[in-house]
């Protein structure tokens, strides 16, 4: 037992040893520094994916947004879905001469969005701030006639319900 006692001793001692004097607490703080420092890296790679949906300003941008979205919520879009989502976009918000240059930033930007609803939660105060409740309810109903065009799944009408009661027009759960 004396001998276990002393091997033991010396075990300890030899790891404050090298714990103080050898760089071990370094080794130590590392590893949790590491930690913290992946952390920092995924919080700042989340941050740069979705700092487009972020600097969207115009409910325009965001409308369009909105539909190539919701028309994604089914799957791919169809050719039916995009030329309705074209035709709104022209005719509603009048951007017939830089048509081509809006659908393709709303693309771009709704490829950042991990789904409707996230780039809903993230336009809401925008929506709700910028639009009068005749437009959020012609904004609805234009993502309405999208999802209708291949006839509204269930997830694209729990979708538009949720961005309703984000924006104001039905009532929270």
């Amino acid at each position: 037992m004396p001998v276990v006692v002393l091997v033991l001793s010396t075990l300890a001692i030899w790891l404050i040893y090298w714990f103080v004097r050898m760089g071990g607490v370094d080794h130590v703080l590392g590893l949790f520094h590491k930690k913290s420092e992946e952390a920092r890296r995924i919080v700042a790679r989340e941050s740069e994916r979705i700092a487009a949906l972020r600097a969207v300003e115009d409910p325009r941008d965001a409308a369009t947004i909105l539909m190539l979205l919701i028309a994604r919520t089914g799957g791919d879009p169809t050719r039916e879905q995009v030329a309705a989502i074209e035709s709104k976009v022209r005719g509603v918000f009048g951007f017939g001469g830089e048509l081509t240059e809006r659908i393709t930033q709303a693309r771009f930007i709704a490829s950042r969005a991990d789904n409707f609803e996230h780039a809903a939660g993230l336009f809401s105060d925008l929506l709700k701030k910028r639009l009068t409740t005749d437009e959020r309810r012609e904004l609805i109903g234009m993502l309405e006639n999208v999802a209708a065009v291949d006839g509204p799944s269930e997830a694209q009408t729990e979708a538009i319900e949720g961005l309703k009661r984000g924006i104001g027009l039905a009532p929270p759960r």
